[in-house]
């Protein structure tokens, strides 16, 4: 079992099975096919709350990356390169409104390059 922490932004998004994945950094907890995943918002605090519980059902390497030609975000998975349309709708079940609006969420949190997981239930 592993259990992820999402952003008071994404909760709702989380618990009513908009948001169908996530994009997370590798780490010695990153899941695998089959696990069961905990969603949690607010870990670790008084107002923790269990979102869902879902099994992981893909585990991706991810990159995002910023094509300046173009000013817009470019996603590689799995060392292949997404089409706009692919990238759009990976932007989309993860919470977001647009590329833009996650090509910013992850350069301001981690940097571009973003190096990660792609990780689905």
């Amino acid at each position: 079992m592993v259990a992820i922490n999402f952003k008071a932004q994404f909760a709702d998004a989380v618990a009513s099975g908009k948001k169908r994945q996530t994009i997370r950094k590798r780490s010695k907890k990153t899941p695998s096919p089959g696990q069961t995943l905990q969603l949690y918002t607010g870990q670790r605090t008084k107002s923790s709350r269990l979102l869902k519980e879902m099994t992981c059902l893909t585990v991706q390497d991810v990159v995002i990356t910023d094509d300046s030609l173009i000013d817009e975000l470019v996603l590689t998975l799995d060392g292949k390169r997404s089409l706009f349309t692919e990238a759009r709708a990976i932007a989309l079940a993860d919470g977001f409104d647009s590329l833009a609006s996650m090509r910013d969420f992850f350069k301001d949190l981690y940097g571009l390059p973003f190096e990660g997981v792609l990780i689905r239930w």
